[in-house]
């Protein structure tokens, strides 16, 4: 029964231990999410360009003979 209480207190301790995690993972996590917002940052970025470009462009013909006529 000793053993047992003893082996449970040490379990007890050692939980709180693994939930904290790797420092590791948790640096690669951090600069995985910064890679994430960059490209949603790029991709808004290039949307808003491709809206502007075919606004700023409307759509004229035109007759090079016009004046001649």
């Amino acid at each position: 029964m000793k053993a047992f209480a003893i082996a449970a207190i040490i379990t007890s301790l050692a939980v709180p231990a693994l939930a904290q995690g790797d420092p590791a993972k948790a640096e690669a996590n951090k600069a995985e999410e910064q890679k994430k917002k960059e490209s949603e940052q790029i991709e808004r970025a290039y949307k808003e360009m491709l809206k502007r470009t075919t606004r700023e462009q409307p759509v004229k013909k035109t007759d090079p003979w016009g004046n001649l006529r």
